[in-house]
């Protein structure tokens, strides 16, 4: 009997480790959410990278001509399955920053398997070219709709 109450406990603990591990990811992700949107009218840089490389970076009011007006319009959540449509490594990673201090980050996937494309990502998709391009927030592992602020940073430096 002592043992099975050992077993219960154990299984229990278990639980609520998960539970609370789930809780404070799901926290997390909803206050970088709420941090972003409360700040991205603030975005006083923005710097394109292609690898270690930076290609373009821009300060003050010009800034704000390539700034997503509402960064977080549309957000999906991918799978593995979904990720596994775009090249593996980012063509392009952006950074968003307010007073030095980066608000958050953003990759540029090139799609891989574009007959793979679900409805929702096909609207998701921009072009910049012939080549599709889908913008990755790598930290929570998100995808996000971009403006034709991105598609222009995109289309004037990418080169």
């Amino acid at each position: 009997m002592n043992k099975r109450r050992w077993k219960l406990v154990i299984f229990a603990v278990i639980i609520l480790i998960v539970a609370f591990t789930m809780h404070f990811r799901e926290k997390n992700e909803e206050e970088a959410i709420s941090r972003i949107l409360d700040h991205a009218a603030e975005i006083d840089a923005i710097e394109l990278f292609k690898g270690e490389q930076s290609l373009f970076k821009s300060t003050g009011k010009d800034a704000t001509v390539y700034s997503e007006k509402s960064p977080l319009s549309h957000v999906k959540k991918l799978s593995k399955k979904e990720r596994a449509i775009f090249e593996e490594k980012p063509v392009y990673h952006i950074v968003y920053e307010i007073k030095g201090e980066p608000l958050y980050e953003v990759d540029v996937l090139k799609v891989a398997i574009s007959s793979e494309l679900s409805k929702e990502l096909q609207q998701m998709v921009f072009n910049v070219g012939d080549k599709q391009y889908l913008i990755y927030w790598t930290k929570e592992k998100k995808a996000l709709e971009q403006s034709t602020n991105t598609q222009r940073l995109l289309e004037q430096y990418s080169k």
